[in-house]
């Protein structure tokens, strides 16, 4: 299997913290809030940290590969969220509904847009124990929400450093933990862990979207869609990623810019 990636996103058998800064959240600056629906948000902590669980996601759809030829209709969905915040004025109660249902069609978009891009080569019946092990369940519980024991986050597996055996790249993107919205997304993206197999499977944890596994000349590599800050000085149309790639033995990474798909 040595340098050949298998993108899984089926269901599997199967930290760090995401949260909102103060005063901002995910997709607007508070400090500069002017309408209605913005100063309900800011003023609400659970409204605030809605906002910054749907910024995450949406971090990480606008990025994902596959759909490069809906980048149009991707910003009409995000216009016609905003168009409808907008509407609910200071409703606590209508904006929360507004939140949770995007929140969770953009959910449902992301694990179709993953499956989309599964490779047809049959995958591990099963995660290995330390892969599987990884808690999410307790990173949920700690910040006091309710985690559903058959969630599972979404996974890439191929042979990144080349042992023979299968790595692993996990996507909390689809993950739900219920009464803590922040647990896995936040506003630089949601938690992302590769798992490598000559390490272990300690998990190497970061904070993005779109994670990817690509062939590439020299062996597999690893990409992570990650915060702007990552890439100093960064041109307006393009976007920041993590690389991760086997070189000298041992794990290397690397930021990179590349051309924005909207």
């Amino acid at each position: 299997m040595t340098g050949r990636a298998v993108l899984w996103a089926g269901p599997l058998l199967m930290a760090g913290l995401l949260l909102a800064p103060t005063g901002q959240a995910a997709s607007f600056d508070c400090a500069r809030a002017a309408q209605a629906d913005e100063r309900a948000v800011c003023a609400d902590p659970g409204l605030s940290a809605l906002d910054s669980e749907m910024g995450g996601l949406w971090f990480a759809y606008r990025e994902l590969p596959l759909l490069m030829g809906a980048s149009g209709a991707r910003q009409d969905e995000a216009e016609a969220f905003l168009k409808e915040r907008a509407a609910c004025g200071d409703d606590q109660g209508c904006l929360d509904k507004a939140y949770r249902t995007r929140i969770a069609t953009l959910k449902d978009q992301l694990r179709q847009g993953i499956a989309a891009v599964a490779s047809t080569e049959a995958a591990p019946g099963e995660l290995p124990t330390p892969v599987a092990a990884i808690d999410y369940a307790g990173q949920c519980r700690s910040l006091g929400g309710r985690f559903d024991p058959d969630d599972r986050p979404s996974v890439l597996a191929g042979d990144l450093d080349r042992d023979g055996s299968l790595d692993y790249l996990l996507d909390t993107a689809a993950l739900e933990c219920e009464g803590a919205a922040t647990a896995f997304c936040a506003n630089a993206g949601c938690r992302i862990d590769l798992a490598l197999s000559s390490a272990g499977f300690r998990p190497v944890t970061t904070t993005g979207g779109a994670p990817s596994l690509a062939q590439q000349a020299d062996g597999l590599e690893a990409s992570v869609w990650v915060s702007d800050e990552q890439c100093p000085d960064l041109p307006a149309d393009q976007t920041c990623w993590l690389r991760y790639v086997w070189a000298d033995g041992k794990l290397q990474q690397s930021y990179e810019t590349r051309h924005r798909l909207d």
